[in-house]
């Protein structure tokens, strides 16, 4: 009889230390850079602790239209973010006409939540083609 009242104590306190445990939501964070006419790209996005990254760590100059990086914070809050310019070879420090279109997007758990085309979220200096930039504050601009 003690055995069993022992076994039904112990049971109820895992039961109930379970239930209370807040458990955060995984989040998972997908950067994506699009680029017309097939344009290679550079820049620099945030990872998983925070950090900054150039593109040029990742082995490579530029990188493909179409590139992904995914990845789930290690960190809360963070703020992720991701800059990217379009490789134009013809276009001067400064004048970048000539220079394709670049779109920075931000996917929270597969849902696009930020994206940008040749501007920056809430610069003020205009948009200037081939250059796009985004952000996000996690968790305070996400909601499940």
């Amino acid at each position: 009889m003690k055995q069993s009242f022992f076994i039904l104590i112990l049971c109820s306190f895992f039961l109930f230390s379970c239930e209370n445990e807040d458990e955060k939501p995984v989040v998972k964070v997908t950067y994506e850079v699009i680029t017309s006419g097939g344009a290679e790209w550079y820049g620099e996005f945030d990872d998983e602790n925070g950090q900054r990254i150039n593109t040029t760590e990742l082995g490579s100059s530029t990188l493909p239209s179409g590139w992904k990086y995914e990845f789930e914070p290690k960190i809360s809050p963070i703020i992720v973010t991701i800059h990217g310019t379009a490789d134009c070879p013809t276009c001067g420090d400064t004048e970048r006409m000539e220079s394709e279109d670049i779109t920075v997007n931000i996917y929270i758990n597969g849902k696009l939540e930020q994206t940008q085309t040749n501007n920056c979220r809430e610069c003020t200096g205009g948009s200037i083609k081939g250059l796009a930039t985004t952000w996000m504050k996690l968790p305070e601009e996400f909601e499940d």
